[in-house]
C-alpha cells in the first residue's frame, strides 16, 4: 500500500511541475504584421515636342496648318511645366499627367492659312492637359508588370489668331475651349536587370473629341529604392471641333524625367 502511494505521489509530483515549466514558458512570439503594399511617386519631366496639325480659331475664318519643331517652340515659349505622379495601393491605384504650354508664333511658314488671299498668320497658343486614370494590375511578377486604366482627359484650349488679308489687312480672332474625353489603355514595364527596365503605355479615347489617343515609351534607371530617371519618346494627339473652332492636333518629341518614390 505504501507503494503504490509512493507511486501515485512521484505521478503528482511530476505532472505539477510539467505545468509549472509551462506556465514559466516564454509566449509565442506574435504573427508579422503584413507590410502594406504602398507606393507614391512624383515625376516632373521634359517634354521636347513639336507640334503640327490644323487649327481654326471661328467659323467665318479660314483655318491654319501649323507644323513647328521643338527648337521652334523654344524658341517662342512663353511658359512651361509639366508634372506626373502614381499611387499604388496593391494592384490598384491612380495615374496623374499635366502639361501646360504657352507659346506664340509668328515665323513666316511656321502658321500657314488654308485659304487664297491670305497671305501670312501669327498665332498664341495656351495648351492645357491633364490625364487621370485609375489602374488594375492584372499582371504582377518580379520581371514585368501590366496594367489595365481607364479615366479622362482635360484638355484646355486658349488660341488667339492674327491674319493677313492680301497683306494690308489685319483680322483677328481668339477663342478658349475645354472639355472631357473618356480614355482607356494599357501599361507595361519589363525589368531589364542592373537597375534598368522599359516602359511603356498607350490610351485612346473620344466623346467631346472626334478622337484623342497616347503613346509612350522609356527606357527607366533606377539608381536606388527612391530614385529614378526615364528617358525616350511620346506622342499625343486629338482632333476636335465645335462650331468654327477647329483643333486637329499632334505633339511628339523626346521625353525625360526624374522620380522620387516617397
Amino acid at each position: 500500500m505504501s507503494r503504490i502511494a509512493a507511486i501515485l505521489l512521484a505521478t503528482v509530483a511530476g505532472w505539477a511541475g510539467s505545468v509549472q515549466a509551462a506556465d514559466m514558458a516564454p509566449p509565442p512570439a506574435p504573427a508579422p504584421i503584413p507590410v502594406p503594399d504602398v507606393e507614391i511617386r512624383l515625376t516632373p519631366f521634359f517634354w521636347a515636342s513639336g507640334l503640327s496639325g490644323t487649327l481654326g480659331a471661328r467659323r467665318n475664318l479660314p483655318t491654319v496648318d501649323v507644323d513647328v519643331s521643338f527648337t521652334d517652340i523654344l524658341r517662342n515659349l512663353d511658359f512651361a511645366a509639366m508634372v506626373a505622379g502614381e499611387y499604388r495601393n496593391g494592384r490598384w491605384g491612380l495615374l496623374a499627367d499635366l502639361t501646360y504650354v504657352a507659346v506664340s508664333l509668328d515665323r513666316s511658314g511656321d502658321v500657314v492659312p488654308r485659304a487664297p488671299g491670305y497671305t501670312g498668320a501669327s498665332l498664341t497658343s495656351k495648351t492645357f492637359t491633364a490625364t487621370a486614370t485609375g489602374f488594375y494590375r492584372f499582371y504582377d511578377s518580379s520581371s514585368f508588370t501590366a496594367d489595365l486604366v481607364a479615366g479622362g482627359r482635360i484638355w484646355s484650349i486658349s488660341t488667339d489668331l492674327d491674319l493677313q488679308l492680301a497683306g494690308i489687312l489685319p483680322i483677328s480672332a481668339g477663342s478658349t475651349h475645354t472639355w472631357i474625353d473618356p480614355v482607356a489603355g494599357v501599361r507595361v514595364h519589363a525589368v531589364l536587370g542592373n537597375g534598368f527596365g522599359l516602359s511603356a503605355y498607350g490610351d485612346i479615347g473620344a466623346g467631346s473629341s472626334r478622337l484623342t489617343w497616347e503613346l509612350r515609351g522609356t527606357v527607366d534607371y533606377a539608381f536606388n529604392a527612391n530614385w529614378a530617371m526615364s528617358v525616350g519618346y511620346r506622342h499625343l494627339a486629338v482632333d476636335y471641333r465645335r462650331g468654327g473652332f477647329v483643333y486637329d492636333t499632334s505633339f511628339s518629341g523626346p521625353i525625360a524625367g526624374v522620380s522620387y518614390r516617397f
